[in-house]
This record gives C-alpha cells, sequence and structure tokens, in this order.
C-alpha cells in the first residue's frame, strides 16, 4: 500500500528503496523470521525490477545490477542498498535473486516463471529458457563478469548448505548447474557449456538431474569428450542409490520422442533386467497402491495415502509405457493410475502428465466424443485437490498476528484469497492439446463452452486458459452470423473475467495480450474500458499505455487525457514502445 499510492516515477523508486532499506533493518531472530524477512526482500526487489522493466527504464535496473560486482565504480546507484538485501536472504532466495539478475542483465526483462510467483514466497523454478542471443562487445563483457560473479556466488551458498548437512543441496545445485550450461550455450556455443557441464558433473557426481542433462545432451547432439549416454550412467549407476527408474523413464521418454524402435529396444532391456519376475521396489509399489485403493477412492482424498520411493514411482511408469508399446493399453492405464497414487512432489507432475497422455490414446475419433472424453477426464483431476495448489500472499502475513479469530475470519473473508495455482491443469491440457491447451478442431461450439466453462468454475482466475479461448474463437469464428457474434462475446466475457479476477493482479503480458484479442474479437468499447483497467493496475506501463492510445486513436477517440496521464507517470507516448 506504502509503494502503491505513489503515483509518479521517482516517488514510486523512492518507495521501492525506503521498503528494501527498513525490511533490511527489521530484527529475524528465529528461523520463521528469517525466512519471512527474506521472502518480503526478494519480492520488494524483484516487484521493483519488474516496474523498472515496463516503465521503460530496464537499463536503470540492470545499472543497479552491475553496481553489486566487485569491479563497480563508486557511483554506482544502489550497491550499499543491495547488498544488504542479498546478506539478509537464505540461500534459496539469494539462488532466484543472482538468477534473475543474470537474466534481465542478457534479455531485458524478469523470467516469465519469476514474474508469475510476484506477492508469493519464491520456488525455486525448474527450468528458465535461455534463448540464443547476440549482445554487443562491451555488453558480452559485463555479463560474462555478472556470470561469473553469480556462479561464484552460488557456489559458496550451496557448498554451505552441504557443509551444515541440509538437502535441498542438490535442488540447488540443479538449479544452479542448468541455468549456469544454459546460459552459456546461448551466449557462447554448446562447446562452452559442456566443458562447464562437466566440471559440474564432477563436483554433484550423485545429483540424477544434472546427469540426466548430460545425457541428453550427448543423445542430441553426438559423442561428447567427456560425457555420458544414457547407457553409460545406467551401468554406472550405484544400486543401492535412488535414482535409477528415473534415468531408465528418463531414457524412455527421450527415444519416444523421435526413434520409436529405439524406446522398444530400452524398455525390453528395462523389462528383462526389473520387470520380467518383479523386485523388491515393484511389489512394494504396487502393494502401496493397492492399499491405497483401499484407503479411498475419492480424489480429493487420494493425498492422505500411504507414500513411496520416486524409484517406485518410477518403476510403475516404466511398467505403463513397456505395457503401451505392447498395445496393452488396459494394463498401462492399471499401472499408470497405481504411480499417480503414490506421487508426492516433483514426480507428482510428471505422473499427472503421463496418465493424461495414456487416457488420449485411448480417445474415439469422433471428435465431439473426444471432447466429451476429454471433459470428464479433466472433471477427474480437478476433483482432486492436489491439482489446485493455492499460495499465501506475501501480503496477507500480518493476519497471522490478528489474535481473534473472528476479526481474522471478517478481514480474510473482505479480502478473499488468492487464486488457486492453474499451471497444473494447464499443463495437463498441453499433454492433450499441445501449448494451444484447446484441441484444433470442436465439432460444435457447445462442447467448447461446456469444457471451459467447467473449468473455469473451478479455476476462475485461470487466464492462460481464458487466452487460449481468444486465440481460438479468433481463428475460428470470424462470421457476422448469430453463432460466431455470441461466440465471440462469449470468449470476451471469459477473458476478461478470468483476468480480473485473478488475485494477485495477472502479470503486465497478460494483459498487452487480452487487449490484442479483445480487439481481434470485435469488442471495440470493451477494448476501452479493458485500457482503463489495465492502466490503474499497472500506471507505469509504457507498453499498455502506448496500446491504449493506439486502440483510441483506432476508434477516433480524443487522446490528449492518456497522453497527460501518463506524462503524469513519467512516460512520454511520443517514442516508441522498448
Amino acid at each position: 500500500m506504502y509503494i502503491n499510492s505513489r503515483l509518479r516515477f521517482d516517488d514510486r523508486l523512492d518507495a521501492y528503496n525506503d521498503a528494501l532499506s527498513m525490511l533490511c533493518q527489521m530484527p529475524a531472530d528465529t528461523d520463521n523470521e528469517l525466512k519471512d524477512r527474506s521472502a518480503f526482500i526478494l519480492d520488494i526487489f524483484l516487484q521493483m525490477i519488474y516496474f523498472l522493466c515496463m516503465s521503460g527504464n530496464v537499463d536503470k535496473a540492470i545499472s543497479r545490477i552491475y553496481g553489486i560486482l566487485p569491479a563497480a565504480t563508486a557511483d554506482c546507484s544502489g550497491e550499499k542498498l543491495l547488498s544488504d538485501a542479498i546478506s539478509c536472504l537464505t540461500v534459496s532466495d539469494r539462488c532466484i535473486f543472482w538468477i534473475s539478475c543474470l537474466y534481465i542483465s542478457i534479455y531485458r526483462k524478469l523470467p516469465e516463471e519469476i514474474c508469475d510467483q510476484l506477492e508469493f514466497p519464491k520456488d525455486i523454478p525448474r527450468m528458465l529458457v535461455w534463448h540464443p542471443i547476440e549482445l554487443r562487445v562491451d555488453n558480452r563483457r559485463q555479463v560474462t563478469e555478472l556470470l561469473k560473479h553469480v556462479a561464484d556466488k552460488m557456489s559458496l551458498d550451496i557448498n554451505e548448505t552441504v557443509k551444515n548437512g541440509d538437502p535441498s543441496y542438490l535442488k540447488l545445485s540443479q538449479f544452479l548447474a542448468v541455468n549456469h550450461i544454459s546460459c552459456l550455450a546461448a551466449l557462447e556455443g554448446l562447446q562452452s557449456s559442456v566443458d562447464m557441464l562437466m566440471k559440474y558433473m564432477k563436483e554433484y557426481p550423485m545429483c540424477p538431474n544434472i546427469l540426466l542433462f548430460a545425457a541428453r545432451i550427448c543423445q542430441k547432439y553426438g559423442t561428447c569428450p567427456g560425457l555420458k549416454g544414457f547407457d553409460e550412467l545406467l551401468m554406472d549407476w550405484p544400486k543401492e542409490v535412488q535414482g535409477v527408474q528415473c534415468l531408465w523413464n528418463q531414457y524412455a521418454e527421450h527415444a519416444l520422442a523421435d526413434n520409436i524402435e529405439l524406446a522398444e529396444k530400452i524398455l525390453a532391456r528395462w523389462f528383462e533386467e526389473y520387470g520380467k519376475n518383479g523386485n523388491l521396489h515393484s511389489s512394494a509399489a504396487v502393494c502401496m497402491a493397492e492399499v491405497g485403493n483401499e484407503v479411498s477412492e475419492q480424489p480429493q482424498e487420494v493425498c492422505s495415502g500411504p507414500s513411496a520411493s520416486e524409484d517406485q514411482v518410477y518403476w510403475l511408469l516404466n511398467l505403463s509405457l513397456y505395457r503401451m508399446l505392447e498395445n496393452n493399453l488396459q494394463e498401462a492405464q492399471v499401472a499408470v493410475n497405481k504411480a499417480l497414487k503414490l506421487a508426492r512432489g516433483e514426480s507428482y507432475e510428471h505422473c499427472l502428465r503421463e496418465h493424461a497422455a495414456i487416457n488420449m490414446l485411448e480417445r474415439p475419433s469422433c471428435t465431439d466424443t473426444q471432447a466429451r472424453a476429454t471433459l470428464n477426464l479433466m472433471s477427474g483431476y480437478l476433483a482432486d485437490l492436489r491439482n489446485l495448489p493455492v499460495k499465501e500472499l506475501l501480503s496477507r502475513r500480518f493476519i497471522q498476528n490478528v489474535k481473534k479469530h473472528k476479526l481474522r475470519q471478517l478481514i480474510d473473508d473482505t479480502i478473499g484469497p488468492a487464486s488457486a495455482d492453474s499451471s497444473v491443469i494447464n499443463s495437463t491440457l498441453e499433454v492433450c492439446y499441445g501449448q494451444s491447451l484447446l484441441p484444433e478442431k470442436i465439432g460444435g461450439v457447445k462442447y467448447l463452452v461446456d469444457f471451459v466453462e467447467s473449468v473455469m468454475e473451478v479455476l476462475p482466475a485461470n487466464y492462460r486458459l481464458a487466452l487460449a479461448v481468444g486465440t481460438f474463437v479468433v481463428k475460428h469464428y470470424t462470421g457476422s452470423d448469430p453463432t460466431s457474434m455470441s461466440t465471440r462475446f462469449w470468449a470476451s466475457s471469459v477473458l476478461i473475467n478470468a483476468i480480473f479476477r485473478a488475485v494477485p493482479v495477472a502479470p503486465e503480458s497478460v494483459w498487452i495480450e487480452g487487449a490484442n484479442l479483445l480487439e481481434k474479437l470485435q469488442a471495440a468499447e470493451t477494448v476501452k474500458r479493458f485500457h482503463q483497467q489495465a492502466t490503474s493496475v499497472y500506471p507505469f506501463s509504457f507498453k499498455l499505455w502506448h496500446a491504449y492510445l493506439t486502440a483510441c486513436k483506432a476508434s477516433g477517440s480524443n487522446t490528449d487525457s492518456i497522453t497527460e496521464a501518463a506524462r503524469q507517470r513519467g512516460i512520454e507516448l511520443n517514442v516508441m514502445p522498448p
């Protein structure tokens, strides 16, 4: 509230700095207090960077980041404040801080995976996308220096977690290695990244995800001296160490992408070694799954069933793949069902995607029947609370200090909860239909409406699906007939409701894409009101103000008030968007 009430650029930037300074000085004695302070500091810093980027001041953000480097000159602004902020962060939050800084310095924006977590405690992203990019010589030198600094700092922090016996070091080391290697590949090419990958393999020899990353590179680009392919990894993997079933699974998945014959050979080898006569892992997994079936058949209660090791879960997934390639879909379905009941944590979403993929193999050929079958499948997923995670907003932490239960309840009811996370359901839709999240063809608009409304009823702020609906309708319902016009109106309504109901607010890019789709859906007056709301939510967004100006010019409206309102925020609209 203190920050958002500032309506001029300089005032808001000062408010971010003041907030960071106050948080750095806030006492924190217990582990929970240290974690809370760290979460607040990281979020305020990232929101400040987000604010600078969207307002067209990304160079100021990058300048502050480079001010942290040891070789920075004394006049680099914000060096002391950011150094203090870094010292207050937990190891996990420092890793996110450093990788975000590196990403901004290269691509001049925050990673989308980080933008989606603003206002929440931050989780380590599974994978950031580092696109190949050509930088100017001076920029390349600065980025290379920052990359080395980031890698060194993160390595020191991770080594401390190892010394302290913290098991999170595996996840952090994987995060460092994969992003360091991917960044090097984007900047300097494959060979530089391979050399660095070999270094990490020696440093973390039993981190499965680093080894898998190496094996995928080896399979994709051919033999790289020093790198091990999947066959070598499987041969060398210690039998007493968890992870071998995951290696087999990823080997088979990698082959399935473009070489079905190789996948069949891999799974035949796996079945000969692990599946033919069963083993300790498989027997335990099957027994636990059957116990899970007896405990509860209700999807909402699955998460309270017995736990299993990841190897047991992946053994079932491998069995499912083996049966699938035998064209025995019934037994493949049984195995993946059991895996889904047992899965926890990071393996759960992978199991869910496999479950959806196998169910899609059984789809009937009729388009409308396919739509109904998928709707039934998604209805089952929406009934499982594991697929609808809700995080606590950092701004709501103050409620914990309200001791009176009725007052807490009143505050909670008044401001409302955060929106449920739609990413698990959307990733499942991606398995079914690809990145569009929707089928290429639907026999009748009724099935589209039924399907979308059933998902939106449970996830009303699923703006990713709403954007997909808008894109689909723009492509398929362009006519002036009543069906097309009413479908466009419905799609506009779905899109606006999803974006407006998101808590916290949807990222800037979603508002920009939403406005563009509304124009294509031929909702001119709606577009104007949408832009008014968008520029009130993101009053410093150069792109949103520019889009608002363009839309008003196209409709013949007066634009003087828009230009003046943007100027009051420090934004001049007589230049092109950054």
